[in-house]
């Protein structure tokens, strides 16, 4: 199971990236997301990664959105 710190950076990570798609700059993205993150709680955000179906690709360490799957 993902600490809620980890839950917060992978979920922003996927965030700065759809993001990108629409233009907007990643890492401005992946840290309004982040913040947001830290303010909620932490079985909402297991609950929103699990819906996205994000998972740990564990040969680089990055995420892969179920879209691209």
């Amino acid at each position: 199971m993902l600490s809620k710190t980890e839950l917060c950076i992978k979920l922003s990570e996927d965030y700065a990236d759809r993001a990108t798609k629409g233009g907007a700059n990643y890492d401005d993205a992946y840290e309004h997301y982040l913040t947001r993150c830290l303010n909620r709680d932490e079985e909402e955000l297991q609950s929103q990664y699990k819906v996205q179906g994000l998972k740990v690709d564990t040969s680089d360490g990055f995420i892969i959105s179920a879209d691209l799957l």
